[in-house]
């Protein structure tokens, strides 16, 4: 009963899915997110773009002087990063599988996605040079405002509302079954800053730095209390230590 009055609130807020402006449209995510000196750091470096997607990070980064090499399980995505190379006339790798040792590895956007995030830092660790690094920024986390993706039809909706609730409204635009957080396209593992950092820290890697970035709006409340309510994304530099090991 509830969750049928929870579904009928949903669709009332939200009869169909709500798409806003692309913050990173005309504009330079990886520098939005990592800074303008990361094209610096990567240059002439062999760089994996760890999840890569359709490869537009990883032209970026061809384009800015990196050997790079596209990474993601689905061919359908790879096809058309391989296309997005050509057009922009760039040499880019893009491949399921990778035995080339890196200098970087880069992940935007993935870790919040992850079915087993300590075994995706496991991979990446292999896939690093002793001294390599890891460069990372992902979000919105669990207790974003919008931490629920697009179940979040309004600021914390996925925490006010039940998932069974969220996962019937959603199944009214999107077709693929899913029943729970995990099982959507792409995933959600409902990670937390906190989690992250006990994952990152039982890790083998050193960690360099965790570094919540806050919500712009929010920035005067944010603090070590309120941080997982106010954080917009965690920037993360993490290092395969010279032995190797």
């Amino acid at each position: 009963m509830l969750t049928g009055l929870q579904y009928r609130i949903l669709k009332w807020v939200a009869p169909q899915e709500r798409s806003g402006p692309d913050p990173y449209e005309n504009n330079s995510k990886l520098a939005i997110l990592l800074g303008p000196q990361f094209f610096d750091e990567i240059r002439g470096k062999t760089v994996i773009d760890f999840g890569c997607g359709e490869g537009a990070q990883a032209v970026e980064m061809a384009q800015k002087g990196a050997d790079v090499i596209g990474l993601d399980l689905r061919e359908s995505v790879l096809s058309k990063g391989r296309q997005r190379a050509a057009a922009a006339g760039v040499r880019c790798e893009f491949v399921t599988e990778c035995t080339r040792p890196a200098d970087i590895v880069v992940s935007i956007d993935a870790f919040e996605h992850f079915a087993d995030p300590a075994g995706i830092l496991e991979i990446m660790f292999k896939l690093l040079k002793p001294g390599g690094q890891l460069i990372a920024s992902f979000g919105p986390t669990w207790y974003h405002p919008r931490g629920g993706h697009l179940v979040s039809v309004f600021p914390w909706a996925h925490l006010i509302f039940s998932e069974a609730a969220l996962m019937r409204w959603r199944a009214d635009i999107r077709s693929d079954g899913a029943k729970h957080h995990h099982e959507v396209e792409g995933g959600m593992n409902q990670m937390t800053i906190g989690r992250f950092e006990k994952i990152a820290h039982a890790s083998p890697f050193e960690v360099v730095r965790i570094h919540p970035v806050p919500i712009r709006k929010l920035r005067p409340i944010h603090n070590g209390l309120t941080r997982e309510w106010t954080t917009a994304v965690v920037q993360v530099r993490m290092r395969k230590p010279l032995d190797g090991r």
